[in-house]
């Protein structure tokens, strides 16, 4: 036995009890089973990492190699090898009966050896979540979670066993009878707990994440995730704490979506009066064309309408042929203008169309991403953009649609009143008969 064979070699040190130099021939060979032990299971890693990385392998099986680098496989893979070499050299290390560490050492085994083949199992189970967890046909990522819970909740009962030298099934029948006690006491920390292996194990959230969620009033950045509650400082600074339970059972709208995109969406619309919708005369066409965002446009479009209008003999008539609209030549100009500006993001969709019209209107929606997802930037981005859309639809006989207000009854009264009075005067003269009513004359 190697700790008998420290004991003599600790025999020199005369100064020591024989208990001391026991304890420390222990100690020692407890060290130096660590040593063995975590330096085969990276030896067996790194194996199995060269193997991975060999070419050929990767050519015929790079689906399966890729999912294995994804995952914590090869770790996994060298832990489960050492802990059985650690089970068979635990005898050599350390004696059987009478050693001072003897019961730890036992435990401690035990339970490393447990934690090893449970970390196989679970990457093993991550591999198949990376080949099939995200077929669309049949979507197996909730039973492989499944399987993940029931091998962390056998792990855990196989643990508990080792602790308390019983038997597992001693554990099972513990826990059954208080199951129901536990059940009523801890029903919020349990339901927390299973939500945070949900949102964990599916990467839903994570501190600094920023979250929507309007049922809580949430709308800011998470800063604490505890065993019950996600806290999230809202932009005013206020906090609100959500149970973690509710963010599995109850949507919730996570932005670090758009945050690591790099861009972030524009989508609002302008009512048109449709009273102003009309075709192109020559007087608006001449004026359009000297606008160089859509010069180009404009002469394609004249040539192709004219071109049609000529092949089928088509009058110089609005109900006959083709003719250009100021509302589609806006729209033209509207998307060249957002095409032209450096802080719209081109690699995503970038359009401006039409939506069904309603009481308040025409609707012209912008639809295109900024190059930025700061909300300063954001925002002044949005605005530019609009400010300019507003200011322009003059030029194509273009007006925005609004209610009426206070101000426009109050100047068309006063554009009305005049014509008021000249048509009262213009009117023949009333006779005034004696009696409460007027007759005319």
């Amino acid at each position: 036995m190697l700790v008998e064979l420290l004991q003599g070699w600790l025999g020199v040190l005369t100064f020591l009890s024989d208990k001391v130099r026991a304890f420390c021939a222990e100690g020692l060979a407890v060290l130096l089973l660590a040593a063995v032990t975590y330096g085969l299971a990276q030896l067996v890693k790194g194996c199995l990492r060269w193997v991975a990385g060999a070419a050929w392998l990767d050519k015929r099986f790079p689906r399966f190699l890729k999912a294995v680098r994804a995952t914590r496989w090869l770790a996994a893979a060298g832990y489960a090898v050492s802990a059985v070499a650690v089970v068979h050299l635990y005898g050599f290390f350390m004696p059987l009966e009478g050693a001072l560490l003897q019961g730890v050492m036992a435990r401690v085994v035990g339970i490393y050896g447990t934690l090893g083949f449970m970390a196989l199992l679970v990457t093993s189970l991550d591999i198949l979540d990376q080949l099939y967890g995200r077929n669309p046909n049949v979507p197996l990522r909730g039973v492989f979670q499944a399987g993940k819970i029931s091998i962390y909740l056998l792990a855990a009962l196989v643990i508990i066993s080792i602790i308390i030298s019983k038997k597992p099934m001693y554990v099972i029948t513990g826990l059954s009878a208080a199951a129901a006690v536990f059940m009523l006491i801890f029903k919020d920390p349990i339901l927390g707990f299973a939500a945070g292996i949900q949102l964990a194990s599916n990467k839903l959230l994570k501190i600094g994440d920023w979250i929507t969620m309007e049922s809580h009033g949430a709308d800011g950045t998470v800063v604490d995730i505890t065993l019950t509650t996600v806290r999230v400082q809202n932009f005013d600074n206020t906090l609100v704490n959500v149970p973690a339970y509710d963010l599995v059972s109850k949507p919730f709208q996570n932005w670090s979506g758009m945050v690591q995109s790099g861009a972030r969406r524009i989508k609002r619309a302008i009512n048109i009066d449709v009273e102003t919708i009309r075709f192109l005369d020559e007087k608006l066409l001449k004026r359009l064309e000297k606008i160089e965002l859509i010069s180009g446009y404009l002469q394609e479009k004249v040539a192709e309408v004219h071109a049609f209008n000529a092949a089928h003999g088509s009058r110089e008539n609005p109900l006959n042929g083709r003719h250009l609209t100021n509302i589609g030549t806006f729209r033209a100009y509207a998307t060249a203008y957002l095409n032209s500006l450096a802080t719209i993001d081109h690699r995503q969709t970038c359009m401006v169309r039409q939506l069904a019209p309603t009481t308040a209107g025409l609707p012209l929606e912008i639809y295109c991403f900024t190059a930025t997802t700061e909300w300063l930037k954001y925002e002044n981005i949005q605005s530019d953009v609009f400010d300019h859309l507003y200011s322009v639809m003059p030029e194509f006989d273009l007006f925005p649609f609004q209610q009426p207000a206070g101000r426009n009854v109050t100047q068309a009264a006063r554009k009305l009143l005049p014509a008021a009075k000249a048509a009262k005067k213009a009117e023949p003269p009333h006779a005034q008969p004696n009696g409460l009513f007027s007759t005319q004359a």
